[in-house]
C-alpha cells in the first residue's frame, strides 16, 4: 500500500509533463506536432501496430536497424509508461496537408543517375519485390535465380503493395505514414520520394503509367502525383455531397475503364475519377428547381480528373473487381455481407452474404 501511495504521484507528474518530454526528446525526429520529420508520425493512426506495452518497449529500448534509441537510460519506468500513453491520443483536430506542404517534402536523391540500361544481366521484367517485415527494407531478387541485386531502405511501415510502371522500370512504394518512394530498378537505385499526406491507406497507378493515386486517411483527401517527378497534380478534398468529410478507405485503377475507383471509409459513396483527358461528362447528381419546377442536373465535370459519385447502402472498407470491371465487390468491416456496385449503371445491384470480414483488396473472381 505504502508503495503504491508513493508512486501515484510520480506517475501523475510524468503524465502531465509527458508532452514536454516528447518535445525534448522526440520532437526534432518525428516533428513538433507528432505528424513526422526524419522518423513516422506518432499518432494513433500510424501507431496501431505497437499499442501499449510493445510502444513503451521500443520508447526505452529502441528499435533494431533503425536510427531510433532507447531512452530508458534518460526515462524512468513511469515517464516511458506515460508518454507512450501519450502518443496514442488523437490529436485535437484532423490536420491540414496542402499541396504546398507536399511539395516542400518532395525529395531528390543526391546519388541517383538513371541508367540507359539495367545494370544487371537478369530478365528485368522478371523480378521479385520483397517487402520486409519490421526493418522498413525492400529487396530486389532475380526471379530465376533468387539472387539479391539489391536491398534499399523504405519509409516506415510499407502498405498497400508496391506499384510498377507499364513499362516494369520503376516501382513506386508507400508508407503508412503517407511517403511515396520511386524507385529504378534499372539503376537499382532511389529516384526519390514525396510526402503525399499523413496517415495513408495505399496507392494505385493509372493504366498510362502517369498518375499515382495516393488514398488518405489523413487529412480526408486523395492526392494525385505526376508518376514522372511526384508534383502533385491534384488533390480532391473527400466529403460527401452535405460536405461531411471522409477517409479514403481504397483506391484502385480500373485499366479497361481509365480511371480510379475509391471507397470512402465515413460516407456511403463509391468515387470514380477519370484518368482520360478525352472523358465523356460525368453528372454529379440532380437537384430540383422550385423556379421550374422541375429537375435538372447540377454541372457536369469532364476529361482528365473528372469525378463521378456512386452512392451505396452503406460505407465500404475494401473491394475488388470482376474480371471486365463492370462490377466491383466491396466489405463494411461493420458488417457480415458484401455488395456489387455496377460501375456501368452506377448503382449497388445485389449483396452476398460474407461472414467473417474477408480483406477483398486481395479477392480474385473467375468464369465458370
Amino acid at each position: 500500500f505504502c508503495s503504491l501511495v508513493l508512486l501515484a504521484p510520480a506517475l501523475a507528474h510524468a503524465q502531465s509533463t509527458a508532452p514536454q518530454t516528447y518535445e525534448r526528446l522526440c520532437a526534432g525526429c518525428h516533428g513538433s506536432g507528432r505528424l513526422g520529420g526524419t522518423g513516422p508520425a506518432l499518432i494513433p493512426e500510424t501507431l496501431s501496430r505497437i499499442r501499449g506495452p510493445v510502444l513503451a518497449q521500443v520508447i526505452g529500448k529502441g528499435r533494431a536497424a533503425t536510427q531510433m534509441p532507447g531512452f530508458e537510460d534518460r526515462l524512468s519506468g513511469d515517464e516511458i509508461t506515460a508518454l507512450a500513453a501519450f502518443l496514442n491520443t488523437p490529436l485535437d483536430k484532423v490536420p491540414t496537408w496542402t499541396a504546398a506542404d507536399i511539395a516542400g517534402s518532395r525529395v531528390a536523391a543526391p546519388d541517383y543517375t538513371p541508367a540507359s540500361k539495367p545494370v544487371f544481366k537478369s530478365d528485368p521484367l522478371n523480378l521479385f519485390i520483397v517487402v520486409e517485415t519490421g526493418d522498413h527494407h525492400v529487396s530486389v531478387l532475380d526471379g530465376d535465380t533468387f539472387e539479391r541485386l539489391d536491398r534499399f531502405a523504405t519509409p516506415y511501415a510499407v502498405h498497400g503493395g508496391p506499384k510498377f510502371s507499364p513499362d516494369g522500370r520503376f516501382v513506386f512504394i508507400m508508407s503508412r505514414d503517407g511517403w511515396v518512394q520511386k524507385y529504378d530498378l534499372w539503376s537499382l537505385k532511389e529516384v526519390g520520394r514525396v510526402r503525399a499526406g499523413l496517415n495513408s491507406r495505399n496507392i494505385a497507378m493509372s493504366k498510362d503509367g502517369q498518375w499515382l493515386a495516393v488514398a488518405n486517411y489523413l487529412p480526408h483527401t486523395l492526392t494525385i502525383l505526376s508518376a514522372a517527378d511526384l508534383s502533385v497534380a491534384r488533390i480532391f478534398d473527400v466529403a460527401d455531397r452535405e460536405g461531411k468529410t471522409s477517409r479514403v478507405s481504397a483506391v484502385y485503377q480500373a485499366p479497361t475503364r481509365n480511371s480510379f475507383v475509391l471507397a470512402l471509409k465515413d460516407v456511403p459513396e463509391i468515387w470514380e475519377i477519370s484518368t482520360d483527358p478525352d472523358a465523356k461528362p460525368v453528372y454529379e447528381g440532380f437537384v430540383h428547381s422550385h423556379e421550374q419546377g422541375m429537375v435538372e442536373a447540377l454541372p457536369a465535370a469532364q476529361g482528365l480528373f473528372a469525378r463521378r459519385r456512386i452512392i451505396v447502402d452503406q460505407p465500404l472498407d475494401d473491394f475488388f473487381f470482376d474480371p471486365e470491371y463492370r462490377n466491383l465487390i466491396g466489405t463494411s468491416r461493420e458488417g457480415d455481407r458484401g455488395v456489387v456496385v455496377n460501375l456501368i449503371v452506377g448503382k449497388q445491384i445485389a449483396e452476398l452474404p460474407l461472414p467473417g470480414m474477408p480483406h477483398l483488396g486481395s479477392g480474385i473472381s473467375w468464369l465458370r
